[in-house]
């Protein structure tokens, strides 16, 4: 082998050494995110139950009321709560089925949040404020396993990565 391959060789494994440690460090901070998302839901929902009785319709002026209109009936918000569980549950097991990266759970916080506020506009938090919880950490969960999966199957394939080497 003459100077010229083996230094080529050797760059080649710097090269693949360097990208699977950055892979290695989005699998980490996917994982990291997901339970950061995690923890502010949490506090989100320590919050929402602080103010479970109090109804965010009646707090505002009579102006601002005549502008929104009536709230809406808390069937409806639990209705709207199951269909986002349920499309939430199905794009996450669609994208596991397909092997796609996981989805950033940030912006699934304002949604997942979003009901404490609606139940507090219609003014019934403190009934339907177990569902909320239950349904976000559902999804928190599965989220993280979605990630759980990609991450193993990204180490699979590292792992073959360096069988050749």
């Amino acid at each position: 082998m003459s100077k010229y391959q083996k230094s080529n060789n050797n760059r080649s494994k710097t090269i693949n050494g360097r990208q699977i440690w950055e892979r290695a460090c989005t699998r980490n901070m996917r994982t990291h995110n997901n339970l950061c998302a995690l923890a502010t839901f949490l506090i989100v929902s320590i919050i929402a139950f602080q103010f479970k009785d109090f109804n965010l319709f009646t707090s505002v002026s009579e102006p601002v009321r005549e502008l929104l209109g009536y709230p809406p009936a808390p069937y409806l918000v639990s209705i709207a709560l199951a269909v986002y569980g349920f499309s939430a549950t199905v794009l996450t097991l669609t994208s596991i089925a397909n092997e796609h990266a996981p989805a950033s759970s940030w912006k699934h916080l304002g949604y997942r949040a979003a009901f404490f506020l609606f139940y507090s506009f219609s003014g019934s938090i403190a009934a339907h404020f177990v569902p909320v919880v239950l349904v976000g950490l559902s999804l928190y969960a599965l989220d993280q396993l979605h990630i759980w999966f990609y991450n193993a199957k990204a180490v699979q394939e590292q792992k073959e990565l360096l069988g050749r080497f």
